[in-house]
């Protein structure tokens, strides 16, 4: 199964020191290079160089680039990977490049998913303290979102 990353997943699950989940889950994932200068670019995540360097194989260069309204160039280049090589997966949490991707006619997963999923395979015990560092590192997710995750796997909510 071939994912697609853009940079929003992976600065989430940088930040809550879970990045190797993705490789748990998804060892054929790769990112487009607008995302990896986004991520090499983005002052929250100086600190996790040693990471990034383990991720940089991952890296892919997108050879039809077009631009896509309203989103920006990462998120168009995971949608265009994504289509150039026939993946089976978008990771993005953005609303706006979710409905572009989804209208584009591409499966998409948010962070949230990667992280069921891995307490789905054993590989973490529980979200809630998961889902509370991705609070505390002031990341975007509403409480009811993460309480419908929290519901399914059968935790108390935030």
């Amino acid at each position: 199964m071939l994912l697609i990353a853009d940079t929003s997943p992976i600065i989430s699950l940088l930040l809550i020191e879970k990045i190797d989940l993705l490789e748990d889950i998804f060892p054929n994932y790769l990112i487009p290079e607008a995302v990896w200068i986004e991520l090499n670019n983005h002052n929250e995540i100086l600190s996790f160089n040693d990471e990034l360097i383990k991720i940089s194989d991952k890296v892919r260069t997108v050879k039809n680039y077009f631009p896509l309204s309203g989103i920006d160039i990462g998120e168009t280049e995971a949608l265009i990977l994504y289509k150039e090589l026939s993946a089976d997966l978008l990771l993005i949490d953005d609303k706006r490049a979710r409905q572009t991707a989804e209208i584009m006619d591409i499966n998409c997963i948010g962070t949230l998913a990667v992280l069921y999923k891995a307490k789905e395979k054993k590989i973490i015990k529980e979200l809630r303290p998961v889902f509370n560092k991705l609070l505390k590192a002031k990341r975007f997710y509403s409480k009811s979102y993460l309480n419908l995750f929290l519901e399914k796997a059968k935790e108390t909510k935030i």
